[in-house]
């Protein structure tokens, strides 16, 4: 499935105006397990591997990025069934799910989002709340098939989000994270 998301990172004043100013239709918690290769062919070819467990139920979920520098963003996103969460992923499942022969994943750790979501015709906005490690951020994404909802990008604007800013996406973020901690090294 194409994915096609805008993107932007905000403030936590920022996060609570448009917190306030919108009737979520739904508030959930997800997890977002991440992995990765020891030959780091994955990063090299800009995709991700995750598990996600939301209410109960995982899935092994792999994005192919198709642009970069900009708050747009453009992915190939494809999910597979999953009984749960492991420290790895074989080799057989990885190069099922990837495409590719990457040998074995391993767990680098997790993030946890309160999501919240609306939608609007064939735009969907998602608020979120994401902590990995000691960290805590916030951001806005207007996920959309082929027509994005103008009055929701409109109001998000009037509330101080702006869309100019290249898209950093959770796993990005959270990588910048594991680096630090692991002193550079992956």
């Amino acid at each position: 499935m194409k994915e096609t998301e805008l993107k932007s990172i905000i403030d936590f004043d920022t996060y609570t105006k448009v917190k306030r100013a919108f009737n979520w239709g739904r508030v959930f918690t997800q997890e977002n397990h991440y992995y990765t290769d020891r030959g780091g062919i994955l990063r090299k070819n800009h995709i991700m591997v995750r598990v996600r467990v939301t209410d109960d139920t995982a899935k092994i979920q792999v994005k192919q990025h198709k642009n970069s520098d900009s708050p747009l963003q453009i992915c190939e996103e494809t999910e597979f069934e999953t009984d749960g969460v492991s420290e790895t992923i074989d080799s057989e499942t990885a190069k099922k799910v990837t495409g590719m022969d990457v040998g074995e994943l391993y767990r680098m750790g997790a993030s946890v989002t309160k999501r919240r979501t609306l939608r609007r015709g064939d735009t969907e906005l998602c608020l979120d709340k994401t902590t990995y490690f000691d960290t805590t951020d916030y951001e806005v994404e207007l996920e959309y098939v082929e027509k994005m909802s103008a009055d929701l990008l409109i109001k998000l604007m009037s509330l101080g989000v702006a869309f100019n800013q290249k898209s950093v996406g959770k796993f990005s973020r959270f990588l910048d994270e594991y680096k630090k901690r692991a002193g550079g090294e992956i």
